[in-house]
């Protein structure tokens, strides 16, 4: 696979991932306009409950599928599939029994209210999400992106219609939200049927495969959790130190960072296959550098634009209404330090090679333990003082230092050689962005005049070329 094929399953998967977070965007107005901030912040801790619950749920499992869908061939292949998903199954079933006979309580911890027949719809979405989100995953390592992607927009478009239904006009509140979902689930656990009964045989299970299986994914279950607590215990420490308001303006401000996300998870979908297929082949750090530059380059105007523009997205008329309900305006400081935040998590996303050519995966969880230390230490820090906006910052520096912890740990055992001012050309404009006022020709002409240094005095003369070979 070239960088051109990259470039091309990159932008697929670029362009469903933005069909698909664009439509639960769009959920943002719903929930902005229906619920209080304090509602809201009890909706945001429910999804932050699943977000987290569903490390355990996959403990690696996922990651193990990629790898040996791709690495292995014919029977093989099938066997390692077969075996990931049969165990998968029976743990899935497992973790949702325990969240059911467990509502009551983890209804009043997590979520600070007594409602446990929440928790009893999640332990369902939980279940489902998992037995499909595997199935799926197999169309991604099959080098399928646009049937991969159809899934997920299929998911996303029920669960913004179910919404529409049991919020809007049932008018069932956060229980038609969980229910939206629930349904949604459902449907897609449907569609995927085809895709495990063609692919997944439970008589090709091996026990003995487990053993391979475990000792590769298990490092990927603190390494999750890591990640989880760095990205959603902001959620839960502006709650018990601040209020459920500042849960809601954060998840609002973070909901439009997703501008950065999309571009990281759109790169990061056919960077994994690519690295997985290319990393012992000759010259592939030269094209894993070629790739950094294109990638972070591209992921920088996207930050630099939305950062610019976030007032005006904020109250782009929707009829009658604003795109984001006025008692959210105040987050837009939020926005900046999240798509910030994200394009460092894109400089430790570039990096992943260097893991797993040198199979040092075991130093995953080390990389995101240090982001999450740094991410509680600084909101304990932060919040009290700063509130919101200081909680946005201690995610900035999270990801920050995962990345860096990620290049001290490999360059010397899988030295990459970087263009090191493309890397660094994107902060510089994001740091002009920060100081920027309000006066729209400056923001106009800062937005417009970001891609023309880059591509003439930044990038070299070989970059220049695959870039060339993009637009031909």
């Amino acid at each position: 696979m070239s960088i051109k094929s990259l470039g091309k399953n990159s932008l697929i998967y670029g362009f469903g991932h933005i069909l698909t977070r664009l439509v639960t965007f769009f959920l943002l107005p719903l929930y902005t306009h229906v619920f209080t901030p304090e509602e809201y912040g009890v909706v945001s801790l429910a999804y932050a409950f699943m977000g987290f619950t569903m490390i355990f749920y996959r403990y690696g499992m996922d990651t193990a599928l990629l790898k040996y869908a791709v690495q292995k061939k014919d029977q093989e292949r099938g066997e390692y599939i077969s075996t990931i998903y049969g165990i998968q199954v029976i743990t899935s079933i497992v973790f949702s029994s325990i969240l059911f006979v467990s509502r009551e309580i983890i209804a009043k911890i997590v979520l600070g209210v007594d409602k446990p027949e929440w928790i009893a719809v999640l332990s369902g979405v939980l279940l489902l999400d998992a037995l499909w989100n595997l199935p799926v995953l197999l169309l991604r390592a099959e080098e399928k992106p646009i049937p991969f992607i159809v899934f997920n927009l299929i998911n996303v478009l029920f669960t913004m219609g179910f919404n529409i239904f049991f919020v809007v006009i049932l008018k069932m509140g956060i229980t038609g939200v969980l229910l939206a979902n629930l349904t949604a689930s459902s449907i897609v656990f449907i569609f995927s049927l085809p895709i495990i009964i063609k692919r997944i045989s439970f008589s090709a299970i091996q026990p003995i495969t487990l053993k391979t299986v475990f000792k590769f994914a298990i490092p990927f279950l603190p390494a999750g959790i890591f990640t989880m607590i760095m990205e959603l215990a902001n959620r839960y420490l502006l709650n018990w130190m601040a209020s459920t308001r500042e849960v809601g303006l954060y998840s609002a401000g973070h909901k439009l960072g997703i501008f950065g996300l999309i571009v990281v998870m759109g790169f990061n979908m056919g960077w994994a296959p690519y690295f997985l297929k290319r990393g012992k082949e000759d010259g592939a750090r030269k094209d894993f550098a070629q790739a950094a530059t294109i990638f972070l380059g591209l992921l920088g105007f996207v930050i630099v634009a939305v950062s610019l523009w976030v007032p005006e997205i904020m109250r782009f008329p929707i009829g009658s209404r604003t795109l984001i309900g006025e008692q959210f305006w105040s987050a837009e400081n939020v926005v900046f330090c999240i798509l910030l935040a994200y394009f460092f998590f894109g400089t430790y996303v570039i990096q992943l090679p260097g893991v797993y050519m040198r199979e040092v995966t075991n130093w995953i969880p080390v990389f995101r333990a240090i982001g999450a230390a740094v991410n509680i230490s600084l909101n304990i820090l932060l919040v009290p003082r700063y509130g919101v906006i200081g909680s946005a910052w201690a995610t900035v520096f999270a990801f920050m230092f995962m990345s860096l912890s990620v290049f001290i740990r490999c360059h010397k055992i899988y030295p990459v050689a970087y263009n090191w001012s493309a890397w660094i050309y994107p902060l510089i404009f994001m740091g002009v962005v920060f100081i920027t006022g309000d006066d729209i020709w400056t923001r106009l002409a800062i937005t417009l005049f970001y891609p023309v240094p880059w591509f003439l005095f930044v990038i070299n003369s070989e970059e220049k070329t695959v870039i060339k070979s993009f637009i031909k």
